[in-house]
């Protein structure tokens, strides 16, 4: 379970509440109600918070199969906040078409709940409710709080087991593996379900890991207990048998020295025999960097912006175009500049942003640009902070023509130049390209190409879609349920691009600062990605600032040379050359 707290990147070092602190939440139901014919429901619960616009969905547990008294693994981690209400709706649903389970309209509902978190807080070692199905009861939903330690570990597992005991009587026996952790009150809560494998006694399941939280709350000494069950597809799993220890038990690094345990089954009369042997083949813990250790190491984030100048936006003197510049209200761009670029400047280490823009004829030849410097100095293209990316697209927006067509593959060359510097354990950094556009991309193919190899560099792409277009190839370019593949098959190395509907997101969630929320949600996780796959460590907060001054001078990476003269105009970075209507 990776969890990313993206408030963190609007305030690089919150300051500690006394009212607030993060919970993990587990859940389960019992005496569903039944609405297959052949079989049991397949459960699965979608999980709301109310927001501004109405309720928000947080995420979805797994679905299991055939079980009316389901126990589910996936936790999920959020903000309690005692001084707030936080209204929080579960809604189960039998899963008819698996293969859409997010398709709510292809499900059946079984119950919803609604409750605030401070109920599951106060009502002690948990919170069971009856879920409703109009208005009456549909079985009983159960809701467990437990709070999150400052624990940084992920625990890599590979488990196999030999001599089981045999409970089929045609063959061997299906046997999958749970681990569920003790809670205060003695009860064990799920924690990991591996998928079953058919016909063997001696099966080894394939490698998994946990965080430490989600595995035993931060306590290496709390008791695990493991049990290894025989699947049926009826759903009336059998237990082959038990063990318990503890993660201190089983991890080397902690000094644990046990390396299989026997199997015994609690219903078995008389003396307990063994029903096989659980074989801890690998277990290791690792530990967990976050994005906020390499800004504090001295991460050097370095943004860069390409804005769209095709025709498709409308010509910018007419109140229906996207360019438009109305006394009363700020256009598409410069919300989503404004919004997304705020949050993003603070940390770039010198606050100058390389601008570009695409996709428009330049004085003096009207020639089409797919890529030209929003202030257009060639030899430096940066400005200074969000104000100069706000002051240089207006500048460019009375100064060119309006064309097209909307291609990405050039400044994406460009940005590539910029991100292709080695990344060291000492010298660490990372870019960040912000792309604003209205409409489809018209090289596609080139694009594709060029994100996969980018893929490889330490580098995160931001879209934002303004206007109302049909956006379709920006949500394939997302990638998030299926991988991009260049020309050649080449699969990319990790997900670098994130793409987001202005417009959409504004009519749902309401202000502008939800866009940013929206928008950066995946950089953090996209930077440790790369960081982790590369090697890198977060350095020690204190190398930071021994690089970034010694005797009030920055004496770290080297800031851009300052402006050049241009030709018809003094340098510095507020002087753009006269163009046409300059």
């Amino acid at each position: 379970l990776q969890v990313i707290d993206i408030n963190c990147m609007a305030q690089p070092f919150p300051p500690p509440s006394d009212t607030s602190s993060k919970v993990e939440l587990s859940i389960s139901c019992s005496n569903l109600k039944n609405l297959d014919y052949f079989s049991k429901s397949d459960p699965v619960v979608f999980v709301y918070t109310r927001g501004q616009a109405g309720w928000v969905k947080l995420g979805r547990t797994e679905v299991i199969d055939n079980n009316l008294n389901p126990k589910f693994s996936t936790t999920f981690r959020l903000e309690y906040r005692f001084e707030e209400i936080q209204n929080f709706q579960f809604a189960v649903y039998d899963v008819d078409d698996k293969h859409h389970v997010e398709d709510l309209s292809k499900q059946q509902l079984l119950g919803t709940m609604e409750c605030t978190l401070a109920e599951v807080m106060a009502a002690g070692e948990h919170l069971t409710k009856s879920l409703r199905l109009q208005g009456n009861p549909a079985g009983k939903i159960t809701i467990q709080a437990e709070e999150v330690q400052d624990s940084k570990f992920i625990v890599h597992f590979e488990l196999s087991a030999t001599k089981l005991e045999k409970k089929d009587f045609f063959g061997k026996s299906d046997p999958y593996i749970e681990i569920a952790k003790a809670q205060e009150g003695g009860a064990f809560t799920v924690v990991y379900r591996s998928q079953h494998i058919m016909k063997t006694l001696s099966p080894r399941w394939p490698a998994f890991q946990l965080e430490i939280q989600k595995l035993c709350s931060g306590d290496w000494e709390r008791t695990l207990q493991f049990s290894v069950w025989d699947w049926n597809k009826s759903g009336n799993n059998e237990l082959i048998g038990i063990c318990s220890a503890s993660p201190k038990d089983i991890c080397p690094e902690r000094g644990g020295q046990i390396f299989n345990l026997d199997l015994t089954n609690p219903s078995h009369k008389g003396k307990k025999k063994s029903t096989g042997v659980l074989v801890f083949t690998s277990v290791r813990a690792t530990p967990v960097y976050s994005f906020v250790d390499y800004i504090r190491g001295g991460c050097q984030i370095s943004l860069i912006t390409a804005v769209d100048f095709t025709a498709s936006n409308g010509h910018p003197s007419q109140p229906s175009s996207l360019h438009y510049t109305s006394p009363y209200q700020e256009n598409e761009y410069v919300l989503a500049i404004r919004s997304v670029a705020s949050v993003l400047a603070p940390y770039d280490s010198d606050q100058m942003i390389p601008a570009f823009g695409f996709g428009a004829q330049l004085p003096p030849d009207w020639e089409v640009s797919h890529c030209f410097p929003l202030n257009f100095n060639y030899q430096n293209p940066e400005v200074s902070g969000v104000q100069g990316i706000l002051d240089a697209y207006q500048y460019t927006l009375h100064n060119v023509k309006l064309h097209g067509p909307t291609n990405f593959s050039s400044f994406l060359d460009r940005t590539m130049q910029y991100a292709s510097v080695q990344n060291t354990q000492q010298s660490q950094s990372y870019c960040i390209l912000l792309v604003i556009t209205d409409g489809e991309i018209t090289d596609m193919a080139n694009t594709v190409d060029r994100i996969v190899a980018a893929s490889k560099l330490p580098l995160s792409i931001v879209i934002v879609g303004v206007g109302g277009a049909d956006f379709k190839n920006m949500k394939i370019l997302d990638a998030d349920d299926t991988p991009l593949k260049n020309r050649q098959g080449q699969a990319m190395a990790r997900d670098i691009v994130q793409f987001v509907p202005f417009r959409e997101i504004m009519r749902k969630a309401g202000p502008a600062a939800s866009v940013s929320r929206e928008t950066l949600a995946e950089i953090p996780g996209q930077l440790i990605a790369f960081m982790k796959a590369n090697n890198i460590k977060p350095n020690p907060p204190i190398l930071r600032r021994q690089e970034s001054t010694v005797y009030g001078q920055p004496v770290g990476p080297q800031g851009p040379a300052p402006y050049p003269s241009g030709p018809q105009g003094p340098a510095g970075p507020a002087s753009y050359p006269s163009g046409p209507q300059g």
